[in-house]
């Protein structure tokens, strides 16, 4: 192989390895907005489970004590 193809595959090598890694950052910046997307999903669900549970635990306080 001579020196100048050699370093025309070594070129499209590199050319092909930086589209990969271009595609790669693309592809963690958004798994990063979704993973902090479904985070703020959570926590909000975990807000309103809280309250929820609150709620519960007044209502069940509010109800005439039974004695079996």
């Amino acid at each position: 192989m001579s020196e100048t193809t050699e370093l025309s595959a070594l070129r499209e090598q590199l050319a092909r390895h930086e589209h990969r890694i271009t595609e790669l950052e693309i592809e963690a910046a958004f798994r990063r907005q979704t993973n902090d997307e479904l985070d703020e999903v959570v926590r909000g669900q975990d807000q309103r489970i809280t309250a929820l549970e609150r709620r519960i635990t007044e209502l069940l306080a509010q109800l005439p004590q039974t004695t079996d």
